[in-house]
């Protein structure tokens, strides 16, 4: 019987993704007017702005309706929000070696953590945010060896950290939310570093806003139709589930290590109007066999699987076709049940 239903829901969401894609996640009609993903410009005043953003602009009645994707808009808006005016006042940009942008589900008491890459004498700052009712988050980056060479334990929910690497190499970014009891919310961070890229605010919601409408139109169709089911929920379980990454055309990034034990993933991506062409590959890293991709010539790819427990999952997005650099945005949900 269970079989039964997620083969109606593989069936049904991408169709529904498609018709989202078509109907307004493409490419626009005048694509000279957008505003391009450039270097850093020099700088005005060199200061840190933790001034929240209003995050209405990413949200449509159907997202707003959508608590998961209301209080993810919360926090990616105040994090982006705070790095935009950041780089007006500084040579920083947003750093494009990988994800530069990340969001997770907290639970009070829990942390989640990235390894990326930074440059040896590379200046780098970190603006960490969360959603409302996130009072207490802690950012650290340690050295490849495990060492901590920065840290902002500082009892509020805007944590700053600042750092110049000694060496290349990968470094461990870790946020926390370090409120006791019950409860959690949803934090994110920013990575830029000096002379990194430009991205302009329009571009965000674009990539950003088109994703997570998607999102909450699979939600509401995965509750219609499954009973017992309340839709879908961000994947969490100590890991993230929001990645922002910019990418040239060509392009493509792997997120590795992910442990989705829900009987249903949905995995989706999305970009700003730079990007024609979008494609998702999630590969069990368990087994080496693809466990589900799309291809399609759109920018709104979108994968259904059902993960076994135990495995490992890498997801592949890749910026095949466009007008160049483009912010490319990704979701992991997963089937959300009592």
């Amino acid at each position: 019987m269970l079989r039964g239903r997620w083969r109606v829901i593989r069936l049904v969401v991408p169709v529904l993704l498609a018709c989202a894609a078509g109907c307004g996640g493409g490419g626009g009609a005048n694509p000279q007017a957008r505003p391009a993903i450039t270097r850093a410009p020099e700088p005005r005043e060199t200061r840190h702005d933790r001034t929240h953003l209003a995050p209405s602009d990413a949200e449509d009645d159907e997202t707003s309706a959508w608590r998961p994707g209301r209080f993810m808009t919360q926090a990616v808006g105040r994090v982006t929000g705070a790095a935009q005016r950041f780089e007006q006042q500084s040579r920083f940009g947003f750093d494009e070696d990988a994800s530069c942008v990340l969001g997770a589900f907290l639970e009070n008491g829990r942390e989640v953590s990235v390894t990326r890459p930074l440059r040896a004498g590379v200046r780098y700052v970190i603006l960490g945010g969360g959603s409302d009712g996130v009072e207490d988050l802690d950012l650290a980056v340690e050295s490849p060896e495990g060492k901590s060479v920065a840290a902002d334990t500082m009892d509020d929910a805007q944590p700053v950290v600042e750092l110049t690497p000694k060496a290349d190499g990968k470094y461990r970014i870790r946020l926390g939310n370090a409120k006791k009891g019950e409860g959690g919310g949803f934090g994110v961070v920013a990575i830029m570093r000096e002379g990194g890229l430009s991205i302009p605010v329009r571009r965000f919601v674009e990539s950003f806003g088109r994703t997570l409408s998607n999102a909450a139109q699979a939600s509401h169709l995965v509750a219609r139709r499954m009973k017992g089911s309340q839709g879908l929920a961000f994947h969490a379980d100590g890991e993230w589930s929001f990645f922002g990454t910019i990418l040239a055309e060509e392009e493509n990034i792997r997120t590795g290590g992910l442990e989705l034990e829900a009987p249903l993933s949905v995995i989706l991506a999305g970009a700003d109007g730079q990007a024609d062409d979008v494609n998702l590959e999630v590969l069990d890293a368990t087994t080496n066999a693809i466990a589900g991709s799309d291809e399609a010539d759109d920018a709104a790819p979108v994968v259904v699987i059902e993960p076994t427990k135990g495995h490992t999952y890498k997801v592949s997005v890749s910026n095949v076709k466009g007008r160049g650099t483009s912010l490319v945005t990704m979701l992991v949900l997963d089937l959300d049940v009592p």
